[in-house]
């Protein structure tokens, strides 16, 4: 069975968003029938196939953001106006972090180590941290109209 929602939200390392000792590569050995061909197909040698983790089993982080704008017009005349705006985006400044990576290519990529007889996680690298952000920070930008 694959990894579960629970299994990787539990008994999480510090540093990653997930669990990703969880996860398993799964391994065919040479000689053995290749699970993804329905047993129809023995495997050449050793290498790895399609697993059977659940859909959207992992989700990432919260994403949060508050844009806000005030307007303030001024007549001049009957047919001419000044409008004067602030835009907030991102108003209180919260960071979103991006999704964590979450492909299992990335442990040997990345400098980590796969068991190569089980598929079990070794030393996982970057895969289960986040590593970059998914948004701006805080942008004011004031603008001047002219109507007429």
């Amino acid at each position: 069975m694959g990894a579960t929602l629970s299994a990787a939200t539990n008994n999480i390392p510090a540093g990653y968003f997930f669990n990703p000792f969880t996860f398993v590569r799964p391994t065919v050995l040479a000689g053995q029938l290749i699970p993804s061909s329905n047993g129809t197909g023995p495997a050449g040698a050793t290498g790895t196939d399609v697993g059977n983790v659940a859909r959207n089993v992992l989700r990432g982080p919260k994403q949060s953001n508050v844009d806000f704008s005030i307007i303030k017009r001024f007549p001049i005349h009957e047919s001419k106006n000044i409008e004067l705006r602030a835009e907030f985006f991102n108003l209180f400044n919260h960071v979103n972090f991006a999704n964590p990576i979450s492909d299992l290519n990335a442990v040997t990529s990345s400098g980590g180590s796969i068991d190569s007889n089980t598929g079990r996680i070794i030393n996982p690298a970057d895969f289960g941290r986040i590593t970059s952000t998914s948004n701006n920070p805080r942008i004011i930008q004031f603008a001047l109209k002219l109507s007429f």
